[in-house]
């Protein structure tokens, strides 16, 4: 992968395999140390193996209007090969998390041939952000590694010593990569925005032969028209999203407190790159700088989404746009490596570095719950005898999805435990657990509108996010 050998020593090859194993430790450790979120349970509800492509597509439908189905298609599928078990799916987001640490040391080098590619490895591979969605039955994992594969490619196809055969095969694999992306996540446009407004400028500039790259630009929208017509036609008559608009405090850390773990992170980081920005100001927007690219993206990834609000609707949050950690790794970790005084490099190295080793050990090795605890509540519950569960839900799909990952856990699906459907009839038993996962219900948990509310309480169990009650007669 890397060619240059006065670049990448032996030294560099212990030093970065040393960084992919700490990566993988990290993401694996405790992978499944929480439960589902309901946006993970609503993943395994839709990618059901056992489901036909057309049941599953409809459930797509059903759920979010399509808005994950290619990610779910993807789990499906990977489900197929293994078993359908909640525990077995955080494999697949650890699979992606973990690949797109050297994807994005390798984008890195193909940018720049120094040593910056080892630091991007060692920001992004104890990053708790990345360590978190590598550990979530999410698409942004893959979405984050998807973008990096888009980048490469990209640049690779712009190469002017390539052979024509070699530049071919690129385009067509960044044709294929970054329509999977859009396919992905929509907000994956604005890679492709970037992308083009960076050709266009070079055509206007330079005047050079890229008219085969900005035609395969220009192919992505196409094709995902293509391809997603339906999907698209049901995202964009959603009316009621759930994002709020940002607030005033957004725009003091543009998201950075979440993406390096805590506020005094996030100033360290903003920081930083305010500085390196400010000292490169004279070449971050030259044209010919790979590096221009990359201020493309982090410029639209909050322009574009705040237009869109003013215009409509909010639409902006952190994970929507993971890929803007691409460009600001790579930036920081070249225009670091690029200051001429040493004092004021190692300064911020050990700025940067030490912070966040320290941040990380404790957001990772002293990690608190703060999903629903459903092993902890099914695992009480299991204990009793022959016990019929009900869960409260004001929706029938919201329903089905958390009996479904409820029947899946360690522990729910011993033959003794029953889970019963809305329309059961659950006036002959004498005994009923209510389960309530508190969010989906407004943190609302009481028996009510169910008939069995008449009933005497005669156990109750609370726990993260969750309560279960059991009712007799």
């Amino acid at each position: 992968m890397f060619t240059n050998k006065k670049i990448f020593e032996n030294k560099d090859i212990f030093f970065f395999t040393v960084i992919i194993i700490s990566a993988f430790i990290l993401r694996i450790y405790n992978l499944n140390f929480e439960d589902y979120w309901f946006d993970e349970q609503a993943s395994f509800w839709v990618s059901d193996p056992s489901l036909t492509l057309n049941e599953t597509l409809q459930r797509g439908k059903e759920l979010d209007q399509g808005t994950s189905i290619i990610f779910n298609l993807l789990l499906k599928f990977f489900f197929s090969l293994s078993n359908y078990d909640p525990q077995v799916g955080r494999y697949l987001p650890f699979i992606f998390g973990l690949l797109s640490i050297p994807a994005l040391s390798y984008l890195t080098y193909e940018i720049k041939q120094d040593k910056s590619y080892l630091l991007v490895g060692i920001l992004s591979s104890i990053n708790f952000y990345l360590i978190s969605y590598s550990q979530e039955v999410r698409v942004y994992s893959f979405l984050f590694f998807i973008s990096i594969l888009s980048l490469i490619l990209f640049f690779k196809s712009l190469k002017i010593n390539n052979t024509l055969r070699k530049r071919f095969l690129y385009s067509f694999f960044y044709i294929l990569f970054s329509l999977l992306g859009v396919c992905l996540h929509i907000f994956f446009f604005i890679i492709i925005f970037s992308q083009f407004l960076f050709l266009f400028l070079h055509f206007l500039l330079r005047e050079k032969n890229i008219i085969l790259n900005i035609l395969c630009v220009l192919s992505v929208p196409i094709l995902y028209v293509l391809f997603m017509y339906e999907f698209l036609l049901l995202q964009l008559g959603i009316q009621n999203f759930w994002i709020q608009q940002v607030d005033l405090d957004f725009f003091y850390n543009f998201f950075f407190s979440r993406f390096f773990g805590s506020k005094i992170m996030g100033v360290i980081y903003l920081l930083v790159l305010i500085y390196l920005f400010y000292s490169n100001r004279k070449k971050i927007f030259n044209i010919d700088n790979k590096n221009c690219l990359l201020i493309f993206i982090l410029i639209f990834s909050y322009a574009l989404p705040l237009l869109y609000s003013l215009y409509k609707q909010p639409i902006l949050i952190d994970r929507y746009i993971i890929f803007v950690l691409v460009p600001i790794f790579i930036l920081i970790s070249i225009f670091i490596l690029d200051i001429k005084n040493l004092k004021i490099r190692y300064f911020i190295l050990t700025i940067i570095l030490s912070s966040s080793l320290v941040n990380n050990y404790i957001e990772i090795f002293e990690r608190k719950k703060t999903k629903p605890e459903f092993n902890k509540i099914i695992k009480y519950i299991s204990k009793s005898n022959d016990p019929y569960i009900i869960t409260k839900a004001n929706d029938d799909i919201v329903k089905k999805i958390v009996i479904n990952y409820s029947k899946k856990t360690i522990l729910g699906n011993k033959e003794n435990i029953n889970f019963l459907s809305s329309n059961f009839d659950y006036s002959e038993l004498e005994e009923i657990w209510l389960l309530c996962y508190k969010p989906i219900n407004g943190f609302d948990c009481s028996p009510k509108p169910y008939s069995f509310s008449n009933w005497s309480k005669v156990d109750n169990l609370e726990s993260k996010l969750i309560n279960a009650a059991l009712y007799r007669k």
